[in-house]
């Protein structure tokens, strides 16, 4: 079994995947309160699952772009835990478990995070062999900027405000935005990429393995 944690923003997830089905999962929205919750929210998932920390072959972490403080909380939690159980992490880039939620529709993908002070991160994605493939990396735009950079008929998904949905409707025909659901960052499919990894025994020791974090002061413009 892998268990996968995603604590990047205010919006957490956790899911246990034993390689053919996601046999637990709960995400939800905490403010501040990553540290307090994390490691009772786990220990619920299992008791709810009937099923024991023990079985487990590897941890799957979100690695970022996020919130300096509750990324550090979700990737110590993981290191620690499989430092207790002499087992691997798998890091994941947090934008990448946005994208493997959306269907591949022949349209170029934007997964976007909030970034705070009225910013963005943002990455942009193109369908590779039924998949998606990082066609930009991540940068930092405010709603204006990344507006701007779409120009061509591109889904957007991830933490899209009001402020954002109606700002992008009315001013860029060219972005598809996803719906709501569609835009939750769902921790089973967190699981899912990481197991691809850790069958193939593709990471790295879990002491190589630090936060992405962007800086945020000058977000691209156009």
């Amino acid at each position: 079994m892998l268990l996968a944690i995603d604590t990047s923003t205010s919006n957490i997830g956790i899911a246990v995947y034993d390689g053919n089905s996601i046999i637990g999962e709960a995400n939800w929205l905490s403010l501040n309160r990553h540290t307090v919750i994390l490691a009772a929210s786990v220990k619920n998932l299992f008791d709810t699952v009937d099923t024991d920390i023990s079985k487990l072959r590897g941890i799957a972490v979100a690695m970022g772009p996020g919130s300096f403080t509750s990324l550090r909380v979700g990737l110590s939690f993981a290191k620690g835990m499989a430092l207790g159980l002499d087992i691997p992490v798998i890091g994941v880039p947090t934008l990448d478990i946005l994208a493997a939620a959306q269907p591949i529709n022949g349209l170029p993908l934007c997964a976007v995070l909030q970034a705070g002070r009225t910013k963005l991160a943002a990455a942009f994605y193109n369908p590779s062999k039924d998949k998606w493939a990082e066609s930009l990396p991540v940068s930092v735009y405010t709603t204006e900027s990344l507006c701007e950079a779409i120009t061509e008929p591109t889904t957007v998904c991830g933490e899209l405000t009001v402020d954002m949905r109606t700002y992008f409707r009315r001013n860029n025909k060219n972005i598809r935005m996803a719906s709501p659901a569609m835009c939750l960052r769902r921790a089973g499919f967190l699981a899912e990429i990481a197991w691809a990894r850790l069958e193939k025994g593709d990471y790295p020791p879990p002491n190589t393995l630090s936060p992405i974090y962007l800086h945020t002061k000058e977000p691209i413009s156009q």
